[in-house]
């Protein structure tokens, strides 16, 4: 599926390469928030009628981007870098009494490879579907409220995932505020199974992000 999108992405930057004079490029600027959460639960230890679950946690989103446009077309490419916080609240229950919840946190360098098909209109809807290659940054427990254990050593380096979104543009001549959702659908396992994640060793990423932001060039 990576490598699919990977070429979807690539054949879309030949097209656009093609049609060079009539590229349109614009400047995005946005932030936001996330709402997160991990796939995966850890192993039970000692209490067998413990059981964990995933519940969602908020986080931050910051950005830029590139945004190049075919003229006369409704389809653009976007290149984006920025800041994405992840992670999940691990519920605990004994049997079906929840007796604790357990912040996880995961920050990450967000790179963004989006295709858009825009519709006409002063307000313009717009669809998006591409990927996000995160670089692990930092990833914390808090499991006492303490400040929790560093798991970044025993948390694999990149996240590879799937995103599909939309968004709505207010179209401009040089500045264009829009907001968006997306969905980041993370295909890689991020526990390494070593040191604090050992019983913990399937981790996830799942990740709705809301933005909003400023382009800047013409729509």
């Amino acid at each position: 599926m990576q490598k699919k999108i990977s070429v979807l992405l690539l054949v879309l930057f030949v097209a656009l390469s093609g049609y060079a004079a009539e590229v349109q490029p614009g400047l995005r600027l946005w932030g936001g928030g996330t709402l997160s959460r991990y796939e995966g639960a850890p192993i039970p230890i000692g209490i067998p009628e413990t059981n964990y679950k995933n519940s969602w946690r908020t986080g931050l989103n910051l950005g830029v981007g590139l945004e190049l446009k075919v003229g006369g077309t409704p389809l653009a490419l976007i290149l984006a870098l920025g800041y994405l916080q992840k992670g999940t609240n691990l519920d605990v229950y004994y049997l079906d009494t929840k007796t604790g919840s357990f912040p996880y946190r995961l920050g990450n360098l967000s790179q963004t490879g989006l295709a858009r098909m825009s519709f006409s209109g002063k307000w313009t809807p717009y669809l998006l579907l591409g990927y996000d290659l995160d670089f692990v940054l930092k990833h914390r427990a808090d499991p006492f409220a303490l400040g929790g254990p560093d798991l970044k050593a025993d948390t694999k380096k990149t996240d590879f995932c799937l995103v599909a979104g939309a968004g709505l543009e207010l179209s401009r001549k040089k500045m264009s505020p829009f907001v968006e959702v997306r969905y980041h659908h993370g295909l890689v396992n991020l526990s390494r199974g070593t040191g604090s994640l050992e019983y913990y060793p399937n981790i996830k990423s799942r990740a709705l992000v809301i933005s909003a932001g400023l382009k800047f060039g013409k729509s």
